[in-house]
């Protein structure tokens, strides 16, 4: 990776490091090693790719809460179509219209499946390609994250929890997941971070994913009007329904 004279990083090497291959396909892969590496036999650079991506899902399956480590996308049932193709319109290249989806909302009451959801999601993505989603972690952390980078003057650093969501290094344009965003009206400090970090993503088509109790109606009432229109105005809302799946005898409602 190439570095100016003062020795920093080039912002213009980091960015096309980080983006260009972000979404291809294990195949794809594979193709773009043995074409760098003409010298080295085809099953190493096979072995070489295979090797990173199990790291990686390694790396992710531990983010994942212990709850949820088993989930997976045959557990969805009718929802599965839904949520993948969903799913899939938010990664799709941008089309550059006004419509192209940023974002993907599971919300909806405690209990109705969200959160196994998205995990399952998460793992069927990382299957197909680790390196797609670059941050996982639930709302209160990611709030407390931020309150001690802020505090301490770190958010500037290379690798912070704010230079990841933004993508300001150039190195993180991947899936940005934040699991159970609070269904309490946020601080002033909230919804300032909230308002940067979902701008500079729909601006930037980097995608994120969002699971919260809040139903979709109740967005402008509880995140305010200009929250509440960045998450409906650039996402793909799924609404969950009102049964809870947690306790026995729940049905499906009609």
């Amino acid at each position: 990776m190439a570095q100016n004279p003062s020795g920093r990083w080039d912002e213009t090497s980091l960015k096309t490091m980080a983006s260009n291959f972000l979404f291809e396909t294990r195949d794809q892969r594979i193709y773009r090693m043995i074409k760098n590496n003409p010298n080295k036999p085809e099953p190493l650079c096979i072995a070489a790719v295979d090797e990173i991506w199990r790291q990686k899902r390694e790396g992710l399956e531990k983010l994942i809460p212990e709850r949820f480590r088993d989930a997976s996308i045959a557990d969805l049932g009718y929802m599965t179509g839904k949520v993948v193709t969903a799913m899939e319109e938010v990664l799709a290249p941008p089309t550059r219209n006004f419509n192209d989806p940023v974002g993907l909302v599971f919300c909806g009451p405690a209990g109705s499946g969200k959160s196994h959801t998205a995990y399952a999601l998460l793992r069927w993505m990382a299957e197909r390609n680790p390196e797609r989603i670059v941050y996982v972690d639930s709302y209160a952390h990611l709030v407390q994250d931020l309150r001690s980078e802020f505090s301490s003057d770190a958010y500037t650093d290379l690798g912070a929890t704010w230079d990841i969501l933004n993508n300001i290094s150039g190195l993180y344009p991947g899936l940005i997941f934040i699991d159970d965003l609070s269904s309490q009206k946020p601080t002033d400090f909230e919804t300032d971070k909230l308002m940067m970090f979902l701008e500079n993503r729909v601006n930037n088509y980097m995608p994120f994913f969002i699971t919260t109790n809040v139903r979709s109606a109740d967005f402008a009432s509880v995140f305010g009007e200009r929250l509440a229109s960045r998450l409906a105005g650039y996402s793909r809302i799924i609404d969950f329904e009102t049964f809870d799946k947690r306790f026995p005898g729940s049905e499906k409602k009609s």
